[in-house]
């Protein structure tokens, strides 16, 4: 039940970070081919902003309401962009020989 209050307390920057993420999925359209991975970038951007935004206003010093809901939409925005980088990444990088020059494969 308290986590439901903390959520509760923090649905400005759920909905920030929901609506940078959509804003930032435009730019994305090549990455996100079928509604799974748009879900996906969806989710990583919220979560981003739900559980990142206190922590950047603090370090930032932001203390006004509206300005932190500002920082919870660009979290959703690079959270979600950010996700889709580094599983591009991961995708290109040949894991196996990474894995073969560290333990003597060959």
């Amino acid at each position: 039940m308290e986590f439901i209050h903390r959520l509760l307390d923090k649905t400005e920057w759920i909905v920030a970070g929901f609506l940078g993420a959509i804003v930032a999925s435009w730019w994305h359209k090549d990455d996100l081919t079928d509604w799974k991975a748009w879900v996906v970038f969806l989710i990583t951007g919220v979560a981003c902003a739900l559980y990142l935004t206190g922590i950047v206003s603090t370090y930032l010093g932001i203390t006004d309401p509206s300005n932190v809901a500002g920082v919870g939409f660009l979290l959703g925005a690079f959270g979600g962009s950010l996700m889709t980088a580094i599983n591009r990444a991961i995708k290109a990088a040949d894991l196996w020989a990474l894995i073969r020059s560290k333990f003597g494969g060959g």
